[in-house]
């Protein structure tokens, strides 16, 4: 049987598919730490598709222990952020659900709750971040998250708490000054527009120039 060295040569060399071949024999029936490095291999060469399909043939073949769930888990979750990054949430979330089953962890529900945002199922989102939120109440994403799924859901005044409580991120502070700019809560949308181009010189500008392009922006209420 090949080992992690065996594949790492492979990739150093250039044969990436001679790579994916020696992985998919690891893959049934190697020791688990030998496979754990592997998986960390393929993912290091952006093959995170391969991946899932392997991981899946040895959790048929073999099953999984508690350590590889988690990893398997994690590797599902990356390869839903490229579906969401592409547009498509409904695959996103068949792999989140998935991932979900080998490993229950905060950040697979989160990127959950931002799918099914993306969707408009806010309701549901609104669940999974609750959930989050019980556990780590301090949460920035997630309390980030629950400000969007609060705005985005048409109450404004129930997302101004959990922005403010997302800390000084730069998404965090756009969002607040979208929902302040929407309450007509003038003042205090211009000390967070200037914490925001204070705090984030480098991302403010080009943000806030995307944000102004939209029609229906709440922002354009302070150029009235």
């Amino acid at each position: 049987m090949p080992t992690p060295d065996d594949i790492r040569a492979a990739f150093d060399a250039g044969e990436r598919s001679h790579a994916r071949r020696l992985a998919k024999e690891l893959a049934s029936g190697a020791a688990a730490h030998d496979w754990l490095a592997v998986a960390e291999i393929l993912n290091e060469h952006g093959m995170t598709a391969p991946l899932v399909d392997l991981w899946r043939k040895r959790r048929d073949l073999v099953g999984l222990g508690s350590s590889e769930r988690g990893s398997f888990a994690t590797t599902l979750n990356s390869f839903a952020m490229e579906h969401m990054r592409e547009g498509r949430a409904d695959e996103a979330l068949k792999l989140l659900d998935e991932a979900l089953e080998e490993h229950d962890a905060p950040f697979i529900r989160r990127n959950i709750a931002s799918a099914l945002l993306h969707k408009g199922e806010f309701v549901t989102a609104l669940a999974e971040i609750d959930a989050v939120l019980s556990l780590e109440p301090h949460d920035p994403a997630s309390l980030l998250l629950m400000g969007i799924a609060r705005y985005q859901s048409g109450d404004p005044e129930l997302a101004v708490e959990p922005l403010e409580a997302a800390g000084d991120s730069a998404d965090a502070l756009l969002w607040l000054l979208k929902t302040l700019c929407l309450l007509r809560r003038l003042d205090a949308a211009r000390e967070v527009l200037s914490r925001l181009k204070l705090e984030h010189a480098d991302r403010a500008e080009a943000m806030l120039e995307v944000e102004l392009q939209e029609p229906g922006s709440p922002l354009h209420v302070l150029n009235a």
